[in-house]
């Protein structure tokens, strides 16, 4: 973890130090003991403040706020040249990088390094937003949140993380970060950390990311939708001076996932364009299977031991609503999928409690 010198640059240092001395004095406050991310007030986070430790004293420095809005993912140099850089796939790691897809393939859990720099920087503090959001434009307005199955795990339950903490797909090293966004209101989850200043000899500043839940987990997860992630870079007033986009899938096989996405884009990508071709004419009435026809509901009560074989089979049922639920959206015979879907949804909840 890096050293206090490089929490804040060295403007700012004096800049606090200077407002100590002077007639702001009452306007900062000051502990005695540096805290850890769980000694941290939410209320206070979600206020916008936190504290950080400058010259063995406490100030406070105001963070941005909760993200309201559906956020960007158009790519922003801005007036200091951000720039994010993924280290290349080295042959141990748990995680691979497509150049090719922008794409990040990793496992649930692993710590994933991000580089961050600038050309300049302002006198005031800046900080670094990290929100993840569907790739898809349909979905972009969802917030992404974990699975019931992750989120209330023992791992998660029986530890000291903080309960807002919990929904957020994404947790930083950073001993300062901020878990932005309350679930039981609906908001935007993200996660904020202050933009430190680079070590001797190096240009960038690196943090440590993981992620908690994979891209196939069911809703409210992910429920195998693309996931990107825009890192922007902003004020205390939320103001952005560079945006960075980075897509990523969270899977238990990232190698084989990655190969297989480049196959598939270097297969459309090689399409023949403007080619005309000889359309086939439907049937006038197409034959329809009994299956397709068949949605009348089922309730079947199955002996299973071990919570954890109940779990798997709601999992594998809710996707088999979900499936359907796309197969037949177009033809407007989607609602009885959508009822049981939201049946098995409850049974998940009350599994989980």
């Amino acid at each position: 973890m890096s050293s206090q010198s490089d929490f804040l640059p060295p403007d700012v240092q004096n800049f606090l130090l200077a407002e100590m001395e002077g007639d702001n004095m009452d306007n900062l406050n000051f502990f005695k003991d540096e805290p850890t991310l769980n000694d941290l007030n939410y209320s206070n986070i979600l206020n916008g403040s936190i504290v950080a430790n400058d010259d063995s004293k406490m100030v406070h420095l105001i963070f941005p706020g909760v993200q309201t809005s559906v956020p960007s993912n158009d790519e922003y140099d801005g007036p200091y040249e951000f720039e994010v850089d993924v280290h290349p796939t080295v042959a141990k790691n748990s995680w691979v990088y497509s150049t090719t897809l922008n794409k990040v393939y990793m496992t649930m859990g692993s710590p994933f390094p991000v580089d961050f720099r600038v050309s300049h920087r302002p006198p005031n503090p800046l900080f670094i937003r990290s929100t993840p959001v569907y790739s898809a434009p349909q979905f972009a307005q969802e917030c992404v949140y974990r699975c019931l199955n992750h989120e209330f795990s023992h791992k998660e339950s029986d530890g000291d993380l903080k309960e807002h903490i919990r929904p957020h797909i994404i947790r930083c090293a950073n001993q300062y970060a901020a878990y932005l966004g309350d679930k039981s209101k609906n908001e935007r989850l993200s996660v904020v950390i202050p933009f430190g200043i680079p070590q001797t000899g190096t240009e960038s500043v690196r943090e440590i990311f993981e992620f908690v839940c994979k891209n196939s987990c069911p809703s409210p997860g992910m429920n195998r939708r693309a996931v990107e992630i825009i890192f922007t870079l902003e004020d205390n007033q939320g103001t952005i001076y560079g945006r960075k986009t980075l897509n990523v899938r969270i899977c238990s096989c990232p190698k084989r996932d990655k190969e297989k996405d480049e196959k598939d884009n270097t297969a459309n990508t090689n399409l023949p364009h403007g080619k005309k071709r000889k359309m086939e004419k439907p049937s006038k009435k197409p034959m329809q299977t009994q299956a397709e026809n068949d949605t009348k509901e089922f309730t079947l009560t199955i002996p299973l031991v071990g919570r954890h074989n109940e779990q798997n089979v709601l999992k594998y049922c809710h996707d088999l609503m979900a499936g359907e639920i796309l197969r037949n959206i177009g033809n407007g015979t989607e609602g009885p999928y959508k009822i049981a879907l939201n049946k098995i949804n409850t049974l998940i909840r009350e599994s989980s409690e």
